[in-house]
């Protein structure tokens, strides 16, 4: 007995379980899912690269502000100044004035100068633009021992 196939309609493939594609449902499922993944990764990545831009403003006020002590702090003789500039977007401005510590508990007299040295304290205020205009400052100090300049009465 030979058995003869018959060919599978549309109405035979979907009673007996068979499909093709993909229904609109789920295309539309498959899209949601990936806008909002791709707006996750969109959040991140934009917020690292913030972060990055902030990164490099904070670096670059630091070097600037790190140099101006530098630069005073090689002066000759070391005197008391003030200087102030712009550099790029960086404004920066110097005090160097001499520094005489505290007088420690107990103590009513302050400790003797020498005649030749001196304490100097050195001071670098920065200003630049921070996130949304608006402006980030920080402070840099240091004390300097400075030689006197003998030519002065």
């Amino acid at each position: 007995m030979a058995v003869t196939k018959m060919p599978l309609t549309a109405h035979r493939m979907k009673s007996q379980g068979f499909s093709h594609g993909f229904s609109l449902l789920e295309v539309l499922v498959a899209f949601v899912v990936l806008a909002v993944l791709g707006t996750a990764l969109f959040k991140l990545f934009g917020g690292a690269m913030n972060n990055a831009a902030s990164a490099d403003a904070w670096s670059r006020a630091v070097a600037v502000a790190q140099n101006q002590l530098a630069q005073a702090s090689v002066m000759q003789p070391l005197q008391a100044t003030s200087a102030n500039g712009k550099d790029g977007d960086v404004q920066w401005s110097l005090i160097v004035e001499p520094y005489t510590p505290p007088a420690l508990d107990g103590e009513t007299t302050q400790p003797a100068e020498s005649p030749i040295y001196r304490m100097f304290h050195l001071q670098v205020d920065v200003r630049f633009p921070g996130v949304a205009n608006k402006d980030r400052t920080f402070s840099l100090e240091t004390l300097k021992i400075g030689q006197i300049d003998q030519g002065k009465p």
